[in-house]
């Protein structure tokens, strides 16, 4: 089993930059000193829903105040910056950190980055795949280079050269075709917290199916489910915290993107556009519903709560590499609270897949 946090950066209404981004750093420290695997940072911009927009600069500070704890990215937004610049930032860090560096990236979702960092959002998904196969490839041979429809430049050497002997990444996935993507070259998924386990199931048989179409070993790639938790000895206390949190969180998200209006700036995104849809029907626009949606198919509420959520997703997907946020749980001490009552009343108690 693995066991990592995830930091989402969000500044709540009343808290300063400075707030957000201290605890953002000590959160970094706690999950060393707790014994979490790895602590992964988000990338938004323009908003208050996550202050991180530079995932390497916010790695190497937290890389640099640890000393056993992997720090990755979940994710990059891939197609709105340069590849080289992209693969010298992953190999800087891979060789300071002397291998404690996770890449895990994003296709992207909010439009507006795409307006204002020059991208076609039409584009992202090619975007995405040309940019990420490139710099893979480039960590092992040191070279790179583009003829591509979306970029083009010459060969070049890269440096420093990669330290690990093999640089892990990963990639969020929602949509099928991110998926059989992923599937096909057997790169590892992670897999969101907004869907149930039904969901994560059908999605992890589409992704075995096709992966061992293309030769691959499935036992060997790891991926990754996400969750929002808040452990408590009091379930109600647990889900009440996270009502608070989520209920300002869900409003800011829906002030940073407009990627559910019907616009040419969202094609491509029929997926999520879908996912709306549905969750329209299903009454989740509504926030107070959609909150109590989330507290039931993530580990929100007693010790024993958490572990039969959590180990009904591992035993229907097989992922036994498990991410939280604890963000939800309320003020700094609540949250590392949390943190800690979660490595040793939960994760402990969490088996292997059946």
């Amino acid at each position: 089993m693995k066991f990592g946090n995830i930091c989402f950066s969000y500044q709540p209404p009343g808290e300063t930059h400075k707030q957000v981004m201290d605890r953002f750093v000590r959160l970094g420290v706690a999950s060393e000193e707790l014994g979490f695997d790895t602590y992964w940072t988000l990338e938004h911009h323009f908003t208050e829903f996550g202050l991180t927009g530079n995932l390497f600069v916010a790695a190497a500070n937290l890389l640099g105040r640890t000393k056993t704890l992997n720090v990755g990215t979940m994710g990059v937004v891939i197609p709105t910056a340069h590849p080289v610049r992209q693969t010298e930032d992953v190999l800087l860090l891979d060789q300071l950190s002397k291998g404690r560096f996770n890449f895990g990236v994003v296709r992207g979702l909010y439009h507006k980055d795409f307006r204002v960092f020059g991208v076609n959002m039409e584009d992202s998904r090619g975007i995405t795949q040309n940019f990420h196969n490139m710099i893979m490839t480039s960590l092992e041979t040191g070279k790179i280079s583009s003829n591509s429809e979306h970029i083009e430049f010459p060969e070049v050497n890269i440096y420093p050269k990669v330290y690990s002997k093999k640089v892990p990444t990963c990639m969020t996935a929602e949509s099928a075709s991110t998926t059989e993507w992923l599937a096909k070259q057997g790169l590892p998924m992670v897999l969101s917290w907004i869907i149930g386990t039904n969901e994560k199931k059908a999605q992890m048989e589409l992704y075995n199916e096709i992966a061992l179409e293309h030769g691959h070993d499935i036992t060997q790639i790891d991926h990754s489910m996400t969750f929002i938790c808040s452990v408590d000895d009091v379930g109600d206390k647990a889900r009440e915290v996270c009502r608070i949190f989520l209920t300002n969180w869900y409003d800011s998200y829906v002030n940073a993107t407009n990627i559910f209006k019907d616009s040419n700036q969202t094609r491509g995104y029929d997926y999520h556009k879908g996912q709306w849809r549905d969750f329209v029907l299903q009454g989740h626009t509504n926030t107070n519903r959609r909150v109590d949606y989330s507290n039931e198919i993530n580990p929100v509420g007693t010790p024993e709560e958490c572990i039969a959520i959590i180990q009904r997703d591992i035993d229907a997907t097989g992922i036994s590499n498990i991410t939280c946020g604890f963000e939800a749980n309320g003020s700094e001490e609540e949250i590392v609270a949390s943190m800690e009552r979660f490595m040793k009343q939960v994760a402990p108690f969490l088996k292997d897949p059946k």
